[in-house]
């Protein structure tokens, strides 16, 4: 099985999303984790858009990168250029990727920013339906 670390700045948004829909893509196939630079509290809009298409990360806690410095990963996947940089500094594997997503967390509108939470989603995943098969990861 592959083992795939996804990481961002605090492990509260993106990093958490993409983790739990390569879960959920790969019926479970990939091993992954996710983890941030400075972890900060699951965000309510990433869980609720998760739980739309039946993904509940409720339950998931934000952890932090030095958590894994020991961990060999086939791929990882940074979501911001902070989480690059300490990856790069810090962590070693086979593959690293960068891949920047905008951040629905900006928009202060109630209703633009639930629909920017569900377009980050939709965009995650079809970027990660393509990213599972170029890897061969299942």
């Amino acid at each position: 099985m592959k083992k795939v670390l996804v990481v961002g700045t605090d492990n509260a948004c993106h990093s958490q999303m993409m983790a739990s829909l390569i879960k959920h893509i790969s019926f479970n196939r990939i091993h992954v984790e996710s983890a941030g630079v400075k972890p900060k509290k699951l965000h309510p809009g990433a869980i609720k858009t998760m739980l739309e298409i039946g993904v509940d990360i409720s339950k998931e806690k934000p952890k932090s990168l030095n958590e894994y410095i020991h961990t060999k990963f086939d791929i990882i996947i940074t979501t911001t250029k902070l989480a690059q940089e300490k990856v790069n500094s810090l962590l070693s594997s086979t593959t690293k990727i960068h891949r920047e997503f905008d951040n629905p967390r900006t928009i202060r509108n109630p209703i633009d920013k639930e629909n920017a939470f569900r377009e980050l989603r939709e965009e995650m995943t079809e970027w990660l339906n393509e990213f599972i098969v170029r890897h061969r990861l299942v």
